[in-house]
């Protein structure tokens, strides 16, 4: 029994010690974590016990040593929050000092668009003469056309334009050649535009072409008209709607009180509806009435239009068109089919008529792996049309002269496409005893925007 009560007792003392213990060293580790200048006096402290016996020296060196790693993990902890914390703040720092700029800057720049293009062309040619000797022709070539667009209010805008290429106005390419030469940029366009509606548009100066263009039988694409157009669009619908588009385009402009400067005057209406989900279609009319072209000789003629003997023109050349396309809209691998053609009639006595028809399929393309495929065969009779406007590739841009064109496009990644453009062409009326002089040419092309 004796025995029993001294173990007891002993159990008692122990509990006693170990709680007695467990709070001492709570209460250190909080004040270490809190205020490491506590470690002094939880030395003495720890002193104190084992001198009392409540601590022996193994356990006071162990309690100190368990009580030093602890205060060490605290305060890693606490540097690694610290370092978070600071890193946190110099980023979102960063980040407002950046949104700061970016609100400094002048107004004026969030209302300009930058856009551009560059093209890259290998094009091979040959032609035979007259005679029917042939000749033939490689060149490296490249185009470049970058272009600014400023909204000056809400309803008037401002565009300017620079490109590669010389002053023919039916043609950006420059050909690798001249030593190395470093050619001259020149303006492409430079326009205002007022906007007073939705639907209606004023423009003047010099400008992309207004005209409603299903191809290039009559106009370059690379022309930019100089003068003035009241562009209307209205739709009825979301997808459908109707367009007239006056214009007055000035041909030249001549110093002298005795001779009347040429210019052309545009009326095109036109329709684009769909009449359901797979079919559509666009066609436009156009009325051109051409003044003071009848004696003028026009600095980028062709020279294939009737000429007096002072090589001046003998025709106005104002005309009748009509142009249109229609379409069809699939799943599959083709996804579109369009049938699309022109004719122009001028007022010449002889030869005044041109047409063209043609077809293409596949996608719109914009990215890789969309590929689109087209022909079209055309027939431009001598005076059917002024000499200086037509596609400047289909037998040098020249009338009287009819043939192929076949072309192939791929896209290659977004704003990135590579095309190959073949035609085949020759003269409709040629002398006696003389051959049509058929040209092939081939163009291959890479081609990037942005």
């Amino acid at each position: 029994m004796f025995q029993y009560e001294n173990w007891l007792k002993g159990v008692e003392k122990d509990m006693k010690k170990v709680a007695f213990i467990l709070c001492i060293l709570g209460i250190l580790l909080v004040q270490f974590g809190m205020a490491p200048t506590y470690a002094a006096e939880m030395d003495v402290l720890i002193n104190k016990l084992v001198e009392k016996g409540i601590l022996t020296h193994p356990e006071a060196g162990k309690l100190l040593k368990e009580m030093q790693e602890e205060g060490n993990r605290q305060e890693a902890t606490v540097r690694e929050v610290a370092t978070e914390v600071a890193r946190e703040t110099a980023t979102k720092t960063a980040k407002e000092e950046a949104k700061s700029n970016l609100a400094k800057l002048p107004k004026w720049v969030d209302k300009i668009k930058l856009k551009g293009d560059f093209r890259l062309r290998y094009q091979y040619q040959d032609k035979k003469t007259d005679s029917g000797e042939k000749t033939d022709r490689k060149r490296g070539r490249y185009r470049w056309r970058f272009g600014a667009i400023a909204d000056v209010t809400e309803d008037c805008q401002v565009g300017f334009g620079l490109a590669s290429g010389s002053g023919d106005p039916r043609s950006t390419n420059q050909t690798f050649a001249n030593d190395f030469e470093t050619p001259d940029a020149r303006i492409d366009y430079a326009y205002a535009q007022y906007k007073p509606f939705k639907w209606l548009k004023l423009v003047g100066g010099q400008m992309k072409n207004p005209l409603y263009r299903v191809k290039d039988l009559m106009w370059d694409s690379d022309i930019r008209p100089q003068g003035v157009a009241t562009p209307v669009k209205y739709h009825w619908n979301d997808s459908d709607y109707f367009f007239v588009t006056p214009a007055l385009f000035i041909l030249d402009e001549y110093k002298a009180d005795d001779k009347s400067d040429p210019y052309m005057f545009v009326l095109q209406p036109g329709i684009k509806m769909n009449i359901n989900k797979s079919f559509w279609f666009k066609v436009a009319g156009s009325w051109y009435l051409n003044t003071n072209v009848d004696g003028t000789n026009f600095k980028y003629s062709s020279g294939t239009n009737t000429t007096d003997i002072n090589g001046n023109l003998i025709y106005d050349y104002s005309a009748l068109a009509i142009g249109g396309e229609f379409g069809f809209k699939f799943g599959g691998p083709v996804p579109r089919l369009i049938f699309f053609g022109q004719f122009v009639k001028s007022d010449a006595d002889d030869n005044e008529k041109g047409w063209l028809a043609g077809v293409k399929f596949g996608h719109k393309v914009k990215k890789f792996p969309d590929w689109e495929m087209s022909y079209n065969y055309r027939k431009l009779e001598k005076d059917a049309w002024p000499d200086f406007l037509p596609d400047s590739d289909f037998y040098g841009g020249k009338t009287n002269a009819k043939g192929h064109e076949v072309a192939f496009k791929l896209g290659l990644a977004k704003h990135v496409d590579f095309a190959i453009d073949y035609y085949y062409t020759e003269k409709i009326d040629y002398a006696p005893g003389l051959t049509s002089e058929p040209e092939n040419l081939v163009q291959v092309d890479l081609k990037f925007k942005w």
